[in-house]
């Protein structure tokens, strides 16, 4: 039995579960959750075990302290006995560049990651500051990434390549990527548990953080993410899809800072810079329903945004036999689940809307629908670590 902790890392957010893992066993040892990392006082909640579970705030000054302090409290538990009893870490990583898969945390890996970082700003510095400070600190410990563009290697070349100059793809790597790959994977496996004939899917990954996939197979062969986790669907505060050429006219707007533009369209734009209203699509739904016209523009667009690539996806795919909702939003939000399913009737998808309403079952699809359509609850990181656990 192999002990594996995983770690999801976000700007000021740490998040962990702990596995004992086998072939023929996984359990979830112990999990885990900082928020506020970097200030005076994080806010922490940790799982230890079924039921001993620990809140509190401390100081967590970095990514690596709130490692060393969630291993510390495993230890004093008693579900790790000390850090040798750890067989590896595995990273949630985002963006490897030209590495894929599932990857010892080396030199190479670190510098690929490193030169990559432009396009994952958000994320590949955060990973990189943790893997570096974790070496440092407990040099013999195995560190593992599993990149979220993985699960899309099997993308055919004329869908990740934009009309560029060609050397741009081969020189700079300058292509589509794609990412959510761990949660469209595990999205992948789900189905064909529930519905081994089910070989058409597409998934929608739809949350703070939203991309769509179109799955052959049990394979990626299409993914709305590119080279950037900022394109596709737009997202809670990102801009998703957008003209390159109005970059020019923006700067001038701004200054002259490219910098400024960029901040806008990655944190001020999507839900929260079309409605005015919020990030939260709670609340811009509640808007919509209160008259407020800018957020009834935001689900609109957004709904509008997930048909079309549904709709592309299926001529992909020349068919489709599952759709699945995940995601925050696509795991909670009925309405948007029937705002886009209503628009998909020519595929004779029916949604049952008692189910939609009730959200207690995963087919929320009629019986005579010859599309069955699920809501699914993702688990990124089991998928993380199965992966983690083959390089063991």
């Amino acid at each position: 039995m192999k002990k594996i902790f995983i770690m999801n890392l976000g700007t000021t957010s740490f998040k962990f579960k702990l596995y004992r893992f086998s072939e023929e066993q996984q359990q979830v040892l112990a999990s885990g959750e900082i928020e506020s990392v970097g200030a005076e006082q994080s806010a922490y909640e940790l799982q230890l075990g079924e039921s001993a579970k620990e809140t509190g705030k401390t100081h967590i000054a970095d990514h690596a302290a709130g490692f060393t302090f969630c291993v510390d409290a495993l230890q004093k538990s008693g579900i790790l006995r000390d850090l040798d009893d750890l067989d590896a870490v595995g990273y949630k990583a985002v963006h490897g560049g030209n590495l894929s898969g599932t990857q010892p945390v080396d030199d190479a890996l670190l510098a690929e990651m490193e030169r990559v970082a432009p396009l994952a700003p958000a994320h590949n510095p955060i990973y990189l500051r943790a893997m570096r400070d974790i070496r440092e600190r407990y040099p013999d410990l195995k560190q593992v990434a599993r990149f979220e563009t993985s699960f899309h290697a099997t993308i055919p070349d004329c869908r990740t390549t934009y009309g560029v100059p060609y050397h741009w793809r081969e020189e700079l790597g300058i292509r589509k990527y794609g990412f959510h790959g761990s949660s469209h994977e595990y999205i992948a496996g789900k189905v064909r548990q529930l519905n081994p004939d089910a070989k058409k899917v597409i998934s929608c990954h739809l949350g703070g953080s939203s991309s769509i996939c179109a799955i052959c197979e049990g394979k990626s062969i299409a993914t709305t993410m590119g080279a950037t986790v900022q394109s596709g669907l737009f997202n809670n505060n990102r801009v998703g899809d957008f003209e390159a050429f109005c970059l020019p006219m923006l700067m001038e707007h701004y200054d002259g800072s490219l910098e400024k533009v960029l901040k806008v369209l990655s944190s001020q734009s999507g839900l929260l810079g079309l409605s005015g209203v919020s990030n939260d699509l709670r609340l811009v739904l509640q808007a919509m329903d209160e008259g407020n016209a800018q957020a009834k523009l935001a689900v609109d667009t957004l709904v509008d945004n997930i048909v079309g690539y549904v709709g592309m996806y299926a001529a992909y795919l020349g068919g489709l036999d599952a759709l699945v909702f995940t995601g925050g939003i696509g795991l909670h939000s009925d309405r948007i689940r029937k705002l886009v399913c209503a628009r998909l009737g020519y595929l004779n998808l029916v949604l049952d809307e008692e189910k939609n309403a009730a959200a207690t079952t995963e087919l929320i699809s009629t019986v005579g629908s010859s599309v069955a359509v699920y809501r699914i609850k993702t688990d990124e990181e089991i998928v993380v670590a199965r992966n983690v656990y083959t390089l063991l």
